[in-house]
Order: C-alpha cells, then structure tokens, then sequence
C-alpha cells in the first residue's frame, strides 16, 4: 500500500512539473529586469538594463527592453524627463512572448554640474608651451566648469623651477610624447585641439556624482576635507579619489617663440598658474569603499599634514578632487571639483 501511494505522488508531482512548464513558469520562462545602477537614476545618462531568466542566465542579447509599454533599440536608455517608469523585458521562446517581471525605476534631474579637467604638460623652457597657457585662460573665463593643472617637467635638475617630481610616471601612463599636450580628462588618448568647442562637448554630458571640498590652514598643517555625494549606484567601477594641491602666481621666466605675449621672449616674469605642486592622495588616489558607491551616499576623505616644503605661499593655493575610474589602467575622470586653500565649496 505504501508503495502504490508513492508511486501516485510521483505521477502526480511529474504531472504538476510538466503543467507548470505549459503555463510558461518554468525557471527558463522567468524573465527579470535590473540595472546595475539600482532603480534610482538620474535624467540624461545613459542606464544599462540587463534580464536574466529564473536560473541566472543572461538574456540581455535576445530580449526587447520596453519603458512604458514603448519598445527600445537597446538595453542602454537615456532618460530626458524625470518620473517614474515601468521597465520590462519580452523573450520569443517557440513563438511565444514571454514578458518580464516589472521593474520600477524613479529618474530624477541630477543634482551635480559637470566639470572637467585639463591637464597641461608642460614647462618654463618649452617654446609653444604659451600658446596653450593662453587657450585654456580664455576658455576658462567663458567657462569656469573648465578646471586646468599645469604640470612642469623639469629636462634636469633646475630647469625648471616648478618641476614635478612623479611627472614621469604620468609621461608613460598618458603617452606624452611632446611639450605642450593638454589632456582631458585623464583619458588615454583624448588630447585637447585648444578650441573651446571641444570642452563644451564634455561639459554637456551628465555625471553622476559632485564633490564638495573644505579646508583650512593651521600653522604649518593643512587639513582638507573632500565628499563624494552620488546619484545612483555605481558600484561597479573601480572608482578612485585624487586630491592635488595647486599653486598659483608663481613667477618665473618663460621661452616663447609664439606670438602670443606680444612675441617676447623670454617672457620675463611670467605669471604661473594652476601648477601641480603635490598630489596628495598619490597620482591615482584612495579607493572609494563599495558601500559607498550607492545612491546619496556620501564618501567622506580627510587630509591632515605638512604644508609641502615646495610651496611658496599657501595662501595662493588651491585644492583640486576628482574621481576616476580605475577599473581599467589609466582611467577617465567621472567628475571634478576644485577650491581655494581656506574655503568652503559646497556641491554645486
């Protein structure tokens, strides 16, 4: 008797496993939709989606995504209005359509302007290196999103008395092969043509995090403060914090063989701006913890120590942060935030 009844209870659990598979419930069948940005999101930046079927296998490459009932070229979609929206995710299994579990997502307007970093190599006994010192002034004052650090290699010993020390790792990392070359950035490759069209086409784009700096000078110890607020998750990218001290009005002759100056040469004086002094994070900063990479978490990181031995006057200095992405060897710049030394600039 007891075996006439395990035998039913096997017929009948074969029978229940092959209807569910009929009624589209098998794990094959169900479809959900995530982003590893989360499900809070922000308007203008490209979001990815992914779907995966009930056992973990990735169906991003076979569905159609749809937001509102509206179909989508791709997984990646760029949101133009703030709101809340339904996302899902349709398979064609044996002529079948296969609809996804709904995913909700709120898009918000970021709450971070973009701004963007050129890095000048350059250096008091480089000719052309004026030209550039003059096009990223003027682009500057039609846009002071626009965040330049002037980065002087010293050939020898005193050849230039602004030199940087850790230059030549960047030489290598950035492919610098002539005096002057702006980068944007932080990006392998992405050199500045000095129009100010180019900046303006960065400038445009949305990201998803804003820096705040404070800081203040005690005798001789300068203490910095910099936060990273974000506006969705970015979890997944090995994201860093550098921190650069700057200083400016630092005077020194200049070689110019352009006509910009008025031709002289050298330029006797020449005032020295936004020069490279310390990188005080290292050249490719601190690792931002993973949980605090999510959704209006906020990274907090503290400088406490000496004034440089090579600054002439702190007081003419300025904190610059920014955040890259590490995750793969030189990484681009997501976004950047600069400051007076003995000054407070909130998000903006």
């Amino acid at each position: 008797m007891k075996n006439f009844l395990f035998l039913i209870l096997i017929v009948i659990t074969t029978l229940t496993s092959c209807n569910k598979q009929e009624k589209g419930i098998s794990n094959e069948r169900i479809i959900t939709v995530s982003s590893p940005y989360g499900d809070h999101l922000i308007t203008n930046y490209p979001i990815l989606f992914i779907a995966k079927d009930g056992n973990g296998t990735d169906l991003t490459g076979q569905v159609n995504f749809f937001v509102n009932a509206q179909v989508q070229s791709s997984n990646e979609i760029i949101f133009t209005q703030s709101g809340n929206y339904q996302i899902t995710a349709q398979l064609d299994i044996d002529g079948q359509n296969i609809t996804s579990q709904v995913f909700n997502v709120q898009v918000s307007e970021p709450r971070h302007t973009t701004k963007i970093l050129v890095e000048d190599y350059t250096g008091t006994w480089c000719p052309n290196c004026p030209r550039v010192v003059y096009h990223l002034k003027q682009a500057v004052q039609q846009n002071n999103n626009i965040i330049p650090v002037a980065i002087h290699f010293s050939r020898w010993q005193g050849d230039d008395p602004f030199g940087f020390d850790n230059i030549n790792t960047l030489i290598q990392d950035f492919n610098i092969n002539a005096f002057p070359t702006p980068v944007i950035n932080r990006t392998l490759g992405f050199f500045w043509d000095e129009t100010y069209a180019q900046l303006e086409t960065e400038l445009n784009k949305t990201q998803a995090l804003g820096l705040a700096i404070n800081s203040n000078v005690n005798a001789n110890n300068l203490n910095i403060e910099v936060n990273v607020r974000f506006d969705l998750n970015l979890t997944e990218p090995d994201l860093k914090l550098v921190v650069l001290l700057l200083e400016n009005e630092l005077l020194a002759d200049q070689v110019n063989s352009t006509s910009y100056y008025g031709g002289q040469n050298p330029i006797i004086d020449f005032e020295h701006n936004h020069t490279l002094r310390e990188a005080l994070t290292g050249l490719y900063g601190v690792t931002i913890p993973a949980d605090k990479k999510l959704y209006n978490q906020t990274y907090t990181y503290t400088f406490n120590g000496t004034i440089p031995a090579n600054v002439v006057d702190i007081q003419n200095c300025e904190i610059v942060a920014f955040v890259i992405d590490e995750s793969n060897h030189p990484g681009p710049l997501i976004n950047i935030q600069s400051a007076p030394v003995e000054s407070f600039q909130n998000f903006d």
